[in-house]
């Protein structure tokens, strides 16, 4: 198990073989630190296979061996805390998922305990747990070298002396199946607790996962990568022949007029045979409203002199993910042809509320409406549709069949959500004020049976219900509404809100709901979640509050499609569904219903997992691009975190403003500081001076794709234009200020989950895009975006970003 957490923290791995276990004994807290908390020996599997042993106290007198140790094992890669040392111990402390381990454990059995030389028992800070730090190309080719093995993309950073040049970019690692020849699953990647043969766990990272390097080693002929997702977390060793190193953060898709395939080898030379077209599906992936995977970007050689000798021409050497589909051919995405069809009918999901509209609604209906539309739109996509049926109460005493005439309407039918505004009018629908059934609880079965029966449901679709009323109906749930459910393979999901508090109404809907899904099964599975409740007992909530709460719910119940397209999908094409468990994200009930949509739909995962090696491939190509990096063929972007986003916003933000004013020239360097982190994923800051940054800058040949960028080679002759007190130098700089500006508008928008389909004001041949300068406010509107989830979550719940070269500033020398 992988352990996380956001506290100062060390990974635990043996570097060298330890000790025998000593057995457990008898002990006191050490200083009362870890009174109520479990001792634990620190399992680190070294190559030795012994255990690494916890003491119950520091070292006062005598050696490690003497000491009574625990015999509770953590796992190896396990983030703790470190409170203090003494000697050769140190003592720590992890805190995650219920399971608590804190005591003394020897200083050689933590990942960088090594590096600490400090003492006294309760010294904290940063001088006990050295933070933990991914490698540098400088330091990964220097301890590849050492170790006696060969890369081949260190070359290019070697000086003459043959030593390797300072090249602060961290060193990434992609997961693939390229080389791999072993019987198993191809689609995963085996971990190991130790670089040795013999260390293998039972962990599995799936291909095509992007990494951090932390360490190399060598067993025998067998090279060992140590791999984590950031820059906080490891969790194990690789073999090197189950992936590929690369040095930017560069990615690179198809655009929408491609047609330069992917090659196999380099373009212009013999073995450069065709390896991929353009997805025949390509318009609706760059149409859809949700971010997806982009290719890494291993190796830059568009410089024509990197090519000199060969008949090379400008390239991009690419790490691919694709299937095997029609006539043995490679297709640009990760379903095969046995499962595409059922990929899609997961992807077309219908979402239908239906919302207690009666009197006892009054003081909470516009809550509910307002949290409905709220979710409606986060949830928007170009194949979900969301409808809204409104209910009161049987039109006359004499109703009670669930056919009989009532107060239903649908003020939304089922309808994507394009323009964003389709359930603005919600909150200011009519309620049923005017009760003609004399008092009675509402007759809420009723009405699910005549918004199931009378939907529009898509032929195929995946359909949800998401019920949210206050009060209860006048009995249990007849058979015909289950019947009508089961029918239409309806997921159910009630709500209880709190409406007009009348405890026995109230609790009514929730044990109903509940009883109703008891027999709303497929299988014996319900095809539902259980009931969830939005407020406590009788106590008043205000509207904040009340929204906040079900807002929550809903986000839950209709995140119940993400749970069911992702981890079915991810079985379907072989690879690996989020590693965290579902339990822990989402409600209880997903687990269950994820493998009832299978069932459900006749997905067999034995019959999947038959045809998975033949479908999935991960591995290297080429791409011709031109060597100024303009490229009709291929778009390109750099995959950076959340915060990365916000971070440029700051800066591009002060560079849009203060730009024109004689101090700027700082702010110019703050943000190009921004930019290279952001292209490379490195820090150049923190070592009081900027020393690093100039030398980075001054080596800017080596940044991907420089020449597309604000760094570009007109970047010096921006600096002398604005020093210089010319008309013409400083109306050079002005125009170049508006390109800041520009950035710091798509940058919020990014922020704000939109996308400008043409972002600018004029394209190069003179035709209009989609911003405005507005000179009054200083800033760009934007005249057409749409919703965009621009945030893609992957393996280990990293979060990307990929940020288009194209939103960032344009030469200096293309707009003076």
């Amino acid at each position: 198990m992988i352990i996380r957490t956001t506290a100062i923290f060390i990974s635990l791995l043996a570097l060298a073989p330890m000790a025998a276990a000593q057995s457990a004994n008898d002990f006191v807290s050490p200083d009362g630190i870890c009174d109520g908390i479990e001792y634990a020996t620190l399992s680190a599997l070294p190559p030795s296979g012994n255990s690494v042993t916890v003491s119950a106290s520091p070292i006062r007198s005598g050696s490690i061996a003497a000491l009574p140790m625990t015999e509770t094992v953590v796992p190896a890669f396990t983030p703790v805390k470190c409170f203090g040392s003494s000697n050769d111990l140190v003592l720590v402390l992890s805190e995650d998922g219920g399971q608590n381990y804190c005591g003394w454990v020897r200083r050689d059995t933590l990942l960088s305990g090594a590096q600490s030389n400090a003492t006294g028992v309760l010294n904290r800070g940063d001088a006990v747990c050295p933070t933990l730090r991914p490698m540098n190309v400088t330091e990964y080719c220097s301890k590849i070298e050492a170790i006696g093995d060969f890369e081949k993309l260190c070359d290019d950073i070697r000086a003459p002396d043959g030593s390797f040049v300072e090249n602060p970019i961290e060193t990434k690692f992609l997961t693939w199946n390229a080389d791999q020849d072993n019987s198993g699953d191809k689609t995963l990647v085996p971990l190991f607790n130790s670089p040795t043969e013999d260390g293998q766990s039972d962990g599995t990272v799936s291909i095509f996962t992007t990494m951090r390097v932390w360490d190399v080693a060598i067993d025998g002929d067998t090279l060992f990568t140590l791999v984590g997702p950031d820059q906080k977390s490891v969790v194990g060793w690789v073999p090197a022949s189950s992936g590929t190193v690369w040095f930017s953060k560069l990615t690179t898709f198809f655009s929408e007029n491609n047609d330069a395939p992917i090659l196999t080898a380099e373009p212009g030379t013999t073995g450069a045979e065709e390896l991929a077209k353009r997805p025949p599906n390509l318009s609706a992936m760059l149409s859809a409203r949700k971010e997806f995977d982009k290719y890494p970007v291993l190796v830059d050689r568009r410089d024509a002199a990197e090519s000199g000798g060969t008949r090379q021409e400008p390239h991009l050497n690419i790490a691919f993910i694709g299937a095997v589909c029609d006539g043995g051919t490679i297709c640009a995405d990760t379903t095969g042809e046995s499962v595409v069809d059922k990929i899609a009918l997961l992807e077309k999901v219908d979402v239908l509320f239906v919302i207690d509209a009666t009197k006892s609604m009054r003081d909470y209906y516009k809550i509910v409406a307002d949290a409905v539309a709220t979710v409606a739109s986060e949830r928007s996509s170009t194949t979900t549709r969301f409808g809204v049926i409104m209910y009161g109460d049987f039109l006359s005493r004499q109703g009670k069949g669930v056919g009989d005439q009532m107060q239903i309407r649908s003020a939304i039918d089922l309808t994507e959500i394009f323009s964003g505004d389709e359930f603005d009018g919600l909150p200011d629908e009519k309620l049923y004020i005017k009760d003609a059934a004399g008092g009675r609880r509402e007759a809420a079965f009723a009405a699910l049976y005549q918004s199931v029966e009378g939907a529009d449901w898509r032929d195929g679709s995946l359909r949800f219900v998401i019920h949210l009323a206050d009060h209860g109906d006048r009995g249990p749930a007849p058979d015909a509404v289950v019947t009508a459910l089961q029918d239409k393979n309806i997921f159910y999901v009630p709500i209880a809100v709190r409406g007009e508090y009348i405890a026995g109404d109230n609790k009514a809907f929730v044990d109903q709901t509940q009883d109703l899904l008891s027999r709303h099964t497929f299988e014996g599975a319900s095809l539902g979640l259980p009931t969830a409740v939005t407020f406590e007992g009788g106590q008043a909530q205000s509207n904040n509050a009340a929204k906040l709460s079900i807002v929550r719910a809903l986000r839950a119940a209709t995140e119940v499609q993400d749970v069911v397209n992702s981890e079915v999908a991810a079985g379907l094409v072989g690879r690996e569904g989020s590693s965290v468990s579902a339990s822990n994200r989402y409600p209880p009930g997903y687990a269950q219903l994820t493998n009832t949509v299978k069932e459900l739909y006749g997905i067999d995962d034995a019959d999947v997992d038959t045809s998975i090696e033949l479908r999935t491939l991960a591995a290297p190509g080429y791409i011709a691009v031109p060597q100024s990096g303009i490229s009709q063929d291929w778009t390109f972007q750099v995959a950076i975190t959340p915060r990365d986003l916000s971070r440029l916003i700051n800066n591009f933000d002060l560079l849009c403003k203060a730009m024109q004013d004689s101090n700027a020239q700082n702010d110019l360097s703050i943000a190009l500081r921004d930019v290279i982190e952001v292209l490379t994923g490195d820090v150049l800051t923190g070592d009081g001076t900027n020393e690093r940054f100039y030398r980075y800058f001054d080596e800017r040949e080596n940044i991907p794709l420089v020449a597309r960028t604000i760094l570009g080679e007109g970047i010096l002759e921006l600096g002398s234009d604005m020093r210089s007190l010319a008309q013409a130098a400083r109306e050079r700089v002005e125009i170049y200020r508006l390109e800041a500006c520009r950035t710091s508008k798509l940058l919020r928008l990014m922020d704000s989950d939109r996308l400008v389909p043409l972002p600018y004001e004029n394209a190069p041949d003179g035709s209009k895009g989609d911003l405005i300068w507005d000179a009054d406010s200083g800033t760009y509107n934007d005249l057409r975006s749409r919703d965009f989830i621009w945030t893609k979550r992957s393996l280990f719940d990293v979060a990307t970003i990929y940020l288009p070269l194209a939103y960032m500033p344009r030469p200096y020398s293309e707009l003076r």
